[in-house]
C-alpha cells in the first residue's frame, strides 16, 4: 500500500509539472486541441505503465518522445490549419474598419505561415514564443543541444521574415 501511495504521489507530481507542456507540444504538432488533450492523457497512461522503468532524471525527454510517437501513430501527415493564437480583433480602440480588416488579414497570414513551417521549426518556435520556454528548457525537453534549438528557431524566423518581406 505504501508503494502505491508513493507511486500515485509521484505520478501526480509529474503530471502536474508536465501536462501543460505536453498538451501544448501536441497542439503545436496537430493544431487540434481535442486531439492534443486526448494524446496528452495517453502519454501519461503510457508513463504510468512504464513507471518502474523510468529514470526520473530523463522523464521530460521521455514524455516528449512518447508524445511525438503517439502523434505520429495517430495523425500521419495531415495538412495543418493552425489556429494557435486566439486573437480577437475588435473595434474597441476606435480603429477604422480598414485597419481592423488589415489586422485580421495579417493574423490569418501569420497563422498560415507558422502552420507551414517545418515541424521542428514550428514546434520549437511556438514553445519559445507562446509558452515562453527558454532555449535550454526546450533542449532539455527533447534531449538535444541548445544549438539545435537555436538553429531551428533561427530557421523559423528566417522563413517567416522571407514570407512577409515578399508580401509587404
Amino acid at each position: 500500500m505504501v508503494d502505491l501511495l508513493k507511486g500515485t504521489e509521484w505520478f501526480k507530481k509529474i503530471f502536474d509539472e508536465y501536462y501543460d507542456f505536453i498538451r501544448n507540444y501536441l497542439f503545436y504538432l496537430s493544431a487540434d486541441i481535442e486531439l492534443s488533450e486526448d494524446l496528452a492523457q495517453d502519454v501519461f497512461m503510457k508513463m504510468w505503465q512504464a513507471k518502474d522503468k523510468i529514470n526520473d532524471e530523463t522523464i521530460k525527454p521521455f514524455l516528449f518522445k512518447i508524445a511525438k510517437n503517439l502523434f505520429i501513430n495517430s495523425h500521419k501527415r495531415k495538412k495543418l490549419d493552425l489556429k494557435f493564437i486566439n486573437t480577437r480583433i475588435d473595434n474597441s480602440d476606435g480603429e477604422s474598419p480598414e485597419f481592423i480588416l488589415e489586422m485580421k488579414e495579417f493574423d490569418w497570414r501569420l497563422q498560415r505561415a507558422i502552420s507551414n513551417l517545418p515541424e521542428q521549426c514550428r514546434t520549437y518556435f511556438l514553445m519559445n514564443r507562446i509558452d515562453g520556454m527558454k532555449y535550454q528548457e526546450i533542449a532539455d525537453s527533447f534531449g538535444i543541444s541548445v544549438k539545435a534549438v537555436e538553429k531551428q528557431i533561427s530557421k523559423a524566423l528566417k522563413i517567416l521574415r522571407e514570407k512577409f518581406d515578399h508580401k509587404m
